[in-house]
């Protein structure tokens, strides 16, 4: 294996063999067409497919599979080894097509023996090739390392022999030496490529793993179903002369042989190889099966046609014969065509989609659990659904209890299984440092399993017992609640990146919902405990207080602050400040109908309702609204709802769209003026069918926002008169040259002042953002 800061130079070797390679077949192509143009007579369009299909397609299609593979895996032996496989295979297609001396005699002297040379040797070593590739794929044959030296009776005749007649000094003594060994060599280069059936075919039943055994399968019935004609052409040729067999005959072996490339491309660049009956399954069957009733129903509908003009037309027939039979002809047509499409409906869902579309099923499971609040049967239906959708017998749902993640649900096992794994368990550790998914491969020792040292062998031994193959993290913020373990597919079919991405939804939203089940259990056990409405107060606040942002990430230009005050320990004010993709920096700010606990309730499902829609990145702030909105609909009371403003900023353009759902408009302090943020809609979770627009503005420096709810601008003294916005303003504008936090501050005491300590009525929330 090669150092990494090797692969310059080996990119580099793979450039400059790339071109000459590729100039040299356009150089072929080009004078093969041209020779055969001007020849005496007009070619058949059968001598044109062949010449085509032999110099131009065949090669310039595996000469660009093979440098792709060995550009894709530049460290890796086998990639190169079938790099030299790809580069013969196509010389000895320009070979087959003959007159390949008379092309090269046009060329310039100094470029016409090397570029012989290399079609010569390139195209009497393919034998050659595939023998090592049968002995060296993917793992080495087991009787060559007993025998090293056996596979060398079959390839040292062959490469002599190659040497001969390739190289232009001593060639011609050596071809006329050889001679009469033609038919011999001929018979070993037979034995070489049938000698990689055999160290495939052997290797199937030694092979380590399940992977290496379909990697295996596929390409003994893959390189079978490609060489078996030319195999039997060759078998013929050589006890009745090749100049017997018609041309027809080597044109119909062309199009099996695009399989050989790829069958070989594909088990050594693919990361887990699929089962050959999965292959066939989602690929020909469904391909042939789909398309034959199309096929069917085009025949039947042409014999229905058919035999009603035959009818119309019959002399015999009086008019209102023929009438009748023209009716029934078009009937039977839609008739047809209506059954085809629903039998076109079963083939799909009989043979690729298995009578459902997976992906719809688990988007509708990611909405589904963020109402649910009971963590069994949270689990229960996550795990159902997922083990129905995508055909996973065996899935293990862990959550951390007392330190210890352990399994809480399980389907497939016959009983609970014991596998618990310790806080500090590396696994754990893993999962907490990635957040991604983890793909756990048993048979790759290359694989974080085994490589990774905190992982320790009783942990393997855990996750043997989960059969796992995925691990999907439960995690709300930096906390990790627990974990998903998957077993394989029925149908062995590795999960694809589209699988993963789905399942990482699904576990987000989980692990979202399990933490709200986790705060409503905490808070039914504390009220419980204690005198109902003291600890409803004080848990609560706790609950509240952790869902407010507890850090703040520093964002480019920018200064912000934010603070909440609840009227009574909690309220149902909510603001927020999200790190989003690309650098998009959230701003959030809402207030709930009510107060104490039942508004900080639907307060922390708005929030959980906001943070799973910013998961997409999605730039549309509108749809976002929509979907915040049909979410506080669904999961509160009809008198419940929420004003809610939420913006996203954007450091690079200093750009700030915004979608304000009935929410006190924010201002914008600039240079003497103030703007108000209003555009947007009607409040969230009071309508089912709403509509939202999004307005963008443009920030400049020294630009101070203010976001805030009704509690301060509404606060009142002990007369009920009103502090009012005007007054909010005017303590604004004397001290926004402070710093974000001291400007909250400052508009906290100036309320405080004028209500002078009268009780509070409502929840206080201010926030800062200053451009700086």
């Amino acid at each position: 294996m090669l150092p990494r800061s090797d692969n310059r130079r080996l990119y580099a070797l793979l450039g400059i063999l790339f071109l000459l390679a590729m100039a040299y077949q356009v150089g072929v192509s080009a004078g093969m067409v041209t020779l055969k143009a001007a020849g005496p007579g007009q070619l058949p369009v059968v001598n044109w497919i062949f010449i085509l299909s032999t110099t131009i397609l065949t090669p310039a299609f595996c000469l660009l599979l093979g440098f792709f593979v060995a550009a894709m895996r530049p460290r890796d032996p086998l990639a190169w080894l079938l790099l030299a496989v790809m580069l013969s295979f196509a010389q000895l297609s320009v070979r087959t097509s003959g007159s390949l001396t008379d092309v090269l005699s046009r060329w310039p002297d100094i470029l016409s023996p090397a570029a012989l040379f290399y079609n010569v040797l390139f195209a009497s070593t393919w034998s050659i090739w595939m023998r090592l590739f049968g002995i060296y794929f993917p793992e080495r044959l087991g009787l060559d390392r007993r025998w090293p030296w056996l596979k060398w009776l079959v390839i040292a005749p062959i490469a002599i022999d190659a040497i001969g007649t390739a190289l232009p000094v001593i060639g011609p003594s050596l071809r006329t030496a050889l001679g009469p060994l033609d038919s011999a060599v001929l018979l070993l280069q037979m034995a070489a490529v049938s000698g990689f059936f055999f160290s495939v075919g052997t290797k199937i039943g030694e092979a380590s793993s399940a992977d290496a055994r379909r990697r295996l399968t596929l390409l003994i019935n893959g390189t079978g179903i490609a060489l078996a004609p030319l195999f039997f052409l060759a078998i013929y040729g050589l006890f009745r002369g090749f100049e017997n067999l018609p041309q027809v005959f080597w044109i119909l072996c062309i199009p099996p042989l695009a399989l050989f490339p790829i069958t070989l491309a594909y088990v050594i660049v693919v990361h887990r190889a699929l089962d050959v009956r999965v292959v066939i399954r989602q690929g020909l069957r469904y391909a042939l099966a789909k398309r034959g009733v199309r096929v069917l129903q085009i025949l039947v509908i042409a014999a229905v046609i058919w035999g009603a003009a035959m009818l119309a037309t019959d002399s015999s027939r009086n008019r209102p014969a023929k009438i009748e039979a023209i009716a029934l002809g078009v009937t039977a047509v839609i008739l047809i065509s209506r059954g085809s499409e629903k039998l076109r409906g079963w083939v799909d869902r009989r043979f690729f989609r298995e009578a459902y579309n997976a992906e719809q099923i688990l988007r509708e499971l990611s909405d589904q659990v963020r109402t649910m609040v009971e963590t069994g049967p949270l689990l229960e239906t996550v795990a159902r659904q997922i083990s129905g959708s995508m055909h996973v017998p065996l899935v293990a749902m862990l959550v951390k209890d007392n330190g210890l993640y352990a399994p809480a649900y399980a389907l497939g096992f016959p009983e609970l299984p014991s596998a618990g794994f310790a806080s500090s368990a590396g696994i754990i550790e893993q999962l907490k440092r990635d957040r991604q998914p983890l793909r756990v491969y048993f048979d790759d020792p290359d694989s974080w399993v085994y490589r990774a040292p905190s992982v320790s062998d009783s942990e393997r031994e855990l996750l043997h017992k989960l059969e796992s193959q995925l691990l999907l993290p439960l995690a709300f913020k930096d906390k990790l609640i627990g974990f998903m373990s998957l077993g394989a597919k029925k149908s062995e079919e590795p999960y694809s990146a589209s699988d993963v991405h789905l399942l990482q939804s699904v576990a987000t939203q989980t692990g979202l919902a399990l933490e709200s089940s986790h705060l409503t259990e905490a808070i039914a056990v504390e009220v419980a405990q204690r005198e109902r409405l003291n600890r409803e107060l004080e848990i609560a606040r706790e609950v509240q207080e952790r869902l407010f942002p507890q850090n703040h990430p520093a964002v480019q230009g920018l200064d912000y602050a934010g603070r909440c005050r609840p009227a009574q320990g909690v309220g149902g004010d909510y603001y927020d400040f999200l790190e989003l993709t690309d650098g998009r920096f959230g701003i959030a700010v809402g207030d709930v109908s009510g107060k104490g606990v039942p508004a900080a309730l639907l307060m922390a499902s708005l929030q959980a309702s906001l943070r799973g829609q910013t998961i997409s990145g999605s730039p549309d702030l509108a749809k976002l609204m929509t979907n915040v909105n049909r979410l506080i609909f669904e999961t509160s009371p009809s008198n419940r709802y929420a004003t809610f403003f939420y913006g996203e900023y954007q450091p690079a353009t200093r750009q700030f769209a915004y979608v304000n759902g009935g929410h006190n408009p924010p201002l914008v302090f600039r240079n003497g003026d103030v703007l108000r943020l209003e555009d947007g809609g009607p409040v969230v979770g009071l309508f089912k069918p709403a509509r939202y627009s999004q307005a963008n503005v443009d920030l400049a420096r020294g630009d101070v926002l203010l976001f805030y709810t009704d509690g301060i601008s509404e606060a009142m003294n002990s007369a009920d008169e009103e502090w009012g916005e005007e007054r909010m303003m005017e303590a604004a504008r004397a001290c926004q040259s402070r710093p974000a936090l001291e400007m909250i501050d400052q508009l906290m005491r100036a309320a405080d002042a004028f209500v002078a300590g009268a009780p509070q009525h409502d929840d206080m929330t201010v926030m800062v953002v200053k451009v700086l």
